[in-house]
């Protein structure tokens, strides 16, 4: 009995630590509880964070997408613009030179002569990265551009001289007048069709075309997408 007695204070400290530690235990749970709640919630917002941002991803790849329509038809009636006009280069420049005499003499110089009347315009432009500027042609219309070109490139050896230049044997070319997202596209074809032992490669109407061999079909390029067809 009297060690009984004895043992009674400590028992009672006991139960006073176990209630001190189950407090402790009770807040740190409550902490716990508190904690997971904030997460719960920080977790819900960066969820609609994330929701808001995919829909932001979605209208931007749609609008993208009609970006890249536009462009692709505002530069389609660009080139749609040009289909009757034809771009020289390799032509010195002249004081008070007379552009249309000029032309007279490289329609002679090629085989196909016109007259003065079937030009609208003619006049010099400048071109990138060089001092030189080419001649740009508008004639009044598409045919009588397709046949004028089609003869100048059959002249293989046109020079500055054929046309009244004296002994200036500057090459000179005769080409559709590309736009400038067209030239990009041509110079693309042609180092991707020639890596892949294609044969032909020629613009008529202001598109480009390939051709692999005599017996292969033609490929139109109109857009970057389209190189993928060179196989």
């Amino acid at each position: 009995m009297k060690k009984l007695v004895t043992t009674v204070p400590t028992l009672i400290e006991d139960i006073k630590s176990i209630k001190v530690e189950l407090i402790h235990l009770k807040e740190s749970c409550e902490y716990n509880s508190s904690s997971l709640k904030y997460f719960q919630d920080q977790f819900s917002t960066l969820e609609r964070g994330v929701s808001q941002i995919e829909k932001i991803q979605n209208s931007l790849t749609v609008a993208n997408k009609e970006i890249a329509n536009l462009k692709s038809v505002i530069e389609t009636k660009e080139q749609w613009s040009r289909l009757s006009n034809v771009e020289i280069k390799g032509i010195p420049l002249k004081l008070n030179e007379n552009l249309f005499v000029i032309a007279e003499s490289l329609g002679k110089a090629v085989g196909y002569e016109f007259q003065k009347f079937q030009i609208n315009y003619i006049s010099r432009v400048p071109m990138f990265n060089t001092k030189e500027k080419a001649i740009i042609i508008n004639f009044i219309n598409r045919y009588v551009k397709e046949e004028f070109v089609a003869a100048a490139r059959a002249c293989k050896t046109l020079e500055a001289k054929d046309v009244g230049f004296g002994g200036n044997r500057q090459r000179v070319f005769v080409n559709d007048h590309l736009t400038p997202e067209h030239k990009k596209l041509l110079t693309k074809t042609r180092t991707l069709a020639k890596d892949r032992g294609y044969s032909y490669i020629w613009v008529i109407y202001g598109k480009i075309h390939v051709r692999k061999n005599d017996t292969s079909p033609v490929l139109i390029i109109t857009k970057e997408d389209d190189l993928n067809e060179i196989a």
